[in-house]
């Protein structure tokens, strides 16, 4: 059976997606900071013997998917078709399966980082960091982040929807930290869907003309001390660009599995 869930399912299902932590970071953020009766995210649920098997979140035009096994119940096709999405994410396991239900989408497989123990490094100047708190920070960064051509998520959306996800994943959902230099944002990072233990980083990024100055490792390491060593809460990211690998390794991030997305090509 396969249901849409609402308030008073959220203990259960947290139960359940807190199983693994890190893969249902998305999901259990999205129940954090938005919970179950906003118009652009619903959560569904599929029991098995009266037990949670799999959960899937909307949001905006994201589907995540996770499971415990792989064994796909093509019912959830007819969820998800209820939805205008864009993107199908989740374990690489169960997006496999997923992949071959849905052959129009292209799949983009990630590697799946997390980052428990980290050293602070004394010759790391932060002081230039801010800390996204207004719509005009969000804009600021949004103009960065547009320019980037390996952010094709940025695009995905509208300028508006994105610069409302800034600000919707900020204070206890998660925090943005960029540079500016003359008024413009050259470099910066994110930490969203912030969880009782765990946080993803995503949008890191310099601007092209400001590159190889350690801007990008500089929002990072403010970023990750912040949450691993202040907050004492798990970092996660995914990559597929083995120069970003390099430089989360060097920041105490470990391999612990692949993520794939599944992509609608847009026109």
């Amino acid at each position: 059976m396969i249901r849409r869930l609402t308030e008073a399912d959220r203990e259960a299902v947290l139960a359940f997606l807190y199983q693994e932590p890190e893969m249902n970071l998305y999901i259990i953020g999205d129940i954090k900071n938005f919970g179950f009766d906003q118009e652009d995210q619903a959560i569904f649920a599929e029991f098995r013997n009266q037990e949670y098997y799999a959960v899937m979140s909307r949001n905006l035009s994201q589907i995540t998917y996770y499971a415990k096994a792989t064994d796909f119940n093509r019912q959830w096709i007819e969820v998800f078709n209820q939805f205008d999405y864009l993107f199908i994410s989740g374990k690489s396991d169960l997006l496999e399966v997923l992949n071959q239900h849905f052959p129009d989408m292209r799949p983009d497989r990630l590697e799946f980082m997390r980052s428990t123990v980290f050293t602070k490094e004394d010759d790391i100047d932060t002081q230039a960091i801010e800390i996204l708190q207004t719509k005009d920070d969000a804009e600021d960064v949004y103009r960065l982040l547009n320019q980037i051509e390996e952010l094709d998520s940025v695009r995905m959306k509208t300028k508006d929807e994105f610069i409302q996800y800034l600000l919707d994943h900020q204070g206890e959902n998660g925090t943005t930290v960029f540079i500016r230099e003359e008024g413009e944002v050259i470099a910066s990072a994110s930490a969203v869907g912030e969880t009782k233990r765990t946080a993803m980083i995503v949008g890191v990024a310099t601007h092209k003309d400001h590159r190889q100055r350690g801007l990008g490792k500089t929002v990072l390491h403010y970023l990750v001390d912040l949450y691993v060593n202040q907050k004492q809460k798990t970092l996660c990211l995914y990559y597929d660009d083995p120069r970003a690998g390099a430089l989360y390794e060097k920041l105490g991030f470990e391999k612990i599995n692949d993520w794939i997305m599944l992509i609608k090509d847009v026109d």
